[in-house]
């Protein structure tokens, strides 16, 4: 959950994750609730939703509700992402 916190700014709670993925819904609403005012909140703004991309597009599967934490390590380190190799 620490990447989580240090991405969205916010843990989730006990009904937002379970088994290594966590609540699409509610990476929406961390995403929603950001003012976007400062470098740092535009910056979670854009991990939430990358990471929204990820889960649901990129490497989306059967679930409709829940992303994978294990794509949020990538997004940590956000000024090295154009660097990665996507495949």
């Amino acid at each position: 959950m620490e990447n989580c916190i240090a991405c969205f700014g916010w843990d989730p709670g006990p009904q937002d994750h379970m088994l290594g993925k966590v609540n699409l819904a509610w990476v929406r609403r961390c995403r929603d609730i950001e003012p976007c005012d400062i470098q740092e909140s535009v910056e979670r703004y854009v991990w939430a939703h990358i990471f929204c991309v990820l889960g649901t597009v990129v490497f989306s599967n059967k679930s409709t509700t829940s992303l994978n934490l294990k794509f949020l390590p990538l997004l940590r380190n956000f000024h090295r992402i154009s660097g990665y190799s996507w495949g």
